[in-house]
């Protein structure tokens, strides 16, 4: 249901073989195609397809129903977008790892592969995914068509709506067992099943479907069962004994980022509308007139009679008054209605900002979050954000790894990978992915950390890892680690020098400086 996020697909097996794949599969059928189609609706919904949720048909000036959508949703979806997906995710070697020079050359070849398939392409596409729909796939295979300077695996996104993946409850971590990609060709569907060790390739034909109550919801059509005519399975050796298919998410319900306000944004719609058909009945008002007297006129009508009739004004046209009869002045003026437009307003901004404030996106206007400090970095919503972004990239850096442990396989399959290569030399433990949300303001605070933490002899691989400042710090630790290192010998040879007062040499502000400004302290 929408609003509870994506079914988690469950089979009891342990293991899925050629003879429960089609009862596995069939099983599961149900359930997907509910997130399927809640996927395709909260895409729709992000594209601007909000219909008008009235209680009842508009009764007053029915032909007057203003239907405006204030897309909020795209907004909350092009925020996340950017601040939690803005910047590549980068691989970086793990700390205490054996052969770490050759490991370190691995990880950077790993990130040029990466590069190579068109990740911050398909980074992009897997977030505009995740957050509308809460969950995507990837498919990775070996590179059959390799040329120079490719990469030696390949990946896809796959849509949600065309993919998904069965765990077993036999599993204490209910680990996926089974991944499916499938197309649908009128009543014929295509599956391609992975497991570890066999993929199997099923077409069916659908035959007919049978309802059963599901007294879970008050919609018959998630309880369908699915029955086949016809169904076959022809199967073969998975190479890469891993199952290809990665499933991506960044928080445990996988529901998109404005999903849990939708109700609210359909109330934000139906108020823009209202304020909108508001105005639009004052400007297309009736006219009251009191004690006119409209001009009369002779006209020939259809079947040649003379008749008298009033010459009633039309858009455009003067209308001219006459007193009646003696002391009594004529009227005429527009029948309006009194809409408090101001106090309307302020409460479609204050549902508008409250919505907002719930799906974690801070205020980004100059004149509430210009300035670079904590006090208004906290008053605007970028700490909020930030919390809830980092909770969240937790997640992403394990489906990433899960991704790896495909993607290093696919590596040691390809035939075209020399035997020196030192990505062969890696595994999934010996990397850490890296995921940049970097600031403006942040720069200077975290130039002066890594600043003061290697004047203090912290590992050059240390201070990078764990402040996000670079791209790729695999890079950054090749190029510039034998600079650094100079460095500290000279501060550690300078033995007789007293160290130096904290903060005596920085030259920069950071954020330290504006706590003591902070509109929260003293409360």
């Amino acid at each position: 249901m929408i609003g509870k996020g994506r079914n988690i697909l469950l089979t009891p097996y342990k293991e899925i073989n050629a003879d429960n794949v089609i009862e596995v599969v069939t099983d599961a059928m149900t359930y997907y195609r509910q997130n399927a189609d809640e996927c395709q609706y909260l895409l729709d919904y992000a594209a601007g397809d909000q219909p008008l949720q009235r209680a009842e048909e508009k009764k007053f000036m029915d032909w007057i129903d203003c239907h405006a959508v204030d897309n909020v949703a795209l907004e909350i979806c092009d925020f996340w977008r950017g601040f939690g997906w803005g910047n590549p995710i980068t691989l970086v070697q793990r700390g205490d790892v054996k052969d770490a020079q050759d490991k370190a050359e691995g990880v950077a070849e790993l990130n040029y592969c990466y590069s190579a398939t068109g990740n911050e392409r398909d980074l992009q596409t897997i977030a505009d995914f995740i957050v509308k729909c809460g969950h995507c796939f990837t498919l990775v295979d070996i590179n059959t068509e390799y040329e120079e300077g490719d990469s030696y695996f390949t990946r896809d996104v796959v849509d949600p709506r065309w993919a998904f993946v069965i765990r077993s409850t036999a599993y204490s971590d209910r680990r996926v067992v089974l991944g499916v990609t499938l197309n649908i060709e009128a009543d014929n569907y295509y599956f391609t099943a992975y497991t570890k060790d066999r993929i199997f390739n099923i077409s069916a034909i659908k035959k007919d479907k049978s309802i059963v109550k599901d007294v879970g919801t008050d919609k018959d059509y998630y309880a369908k069962h699915y029955i086949w005519s016809k169904m076959d399975v022809f199967d073969e050796k998975n190479p890469l004994e891993k199952i290809p298919l990665t499933e991506w998410y960044w928080e445990p319900a996988r529901t998109g980022v404005f999903e849990n306000q939708i109700s609210a944004l359909d109330n934000i719609n139906l108020l823009v509308s209202d304020i909108t058909n508001g105005i639009e009945q004052n400007i297309q008002a009736f006219w009251w007139t009191n004690n006119v007297e409209f001009e009369k006129q002779i006209i020939t009508d259809d079947e040649g009679n003379e008749v008298e009739v009033t010459k009633k004004p039309k858009n455009g046209d003067w209308v001219q008054t006459k007193t009646a009869r003696e002391g009594v002045n004529p009227t005429i003026q527009p029948l309006v209605m009194d809409y408090n437009l101001e106090g309307m307003n302020r409460t479609y901004t204050e549902q508008r900002t409250l919505v907002l404030q719930k799906c974690h996106v801070p205020q980004r206007s100059e004149t509430s979050g210009g300035s670079s400090g904590v006090a208004m970095d906290t008053a605007a919503g970028w700490a909020d954000a930030e919390s809830v972004a980092s909770s969240r990239e937790e997640i992403v850096k394990g489906c990433q790894l899960d991704e790896i442990r495909v993607v290093l396989r696919a590596v040691r399959e390809c035939p075209e990978i020399e035997s020196e290569n030192p990505m062969l030399l890696l595994y999934a433990n010996d990397i850490q992915p890296a995921i940049r949300r970097p600031k403006n303001f942040d720069l200077a605070t975290k130039s002066n950390a890594i600043s003061t933490l290697l004047s203090h002899g912290f590992a050059l691989e240390d201070c990078i890892s764990n402040i996000p400042l670079f791209a790729d710090a695999t890079q950054v630790i090749q190029r510039s680690g034998d600079g650094v290192k100079k460095y500290q010998e000279t501060i550690f040879n300078q033995a007789n020098d007293a160290e130096a007062e904290p903060n005596e040499e920085r030259t920069m502000q950071d954020l330290s400086d504006q706590a003591s400004k902070s509109p929260m302290l003293n409360q």
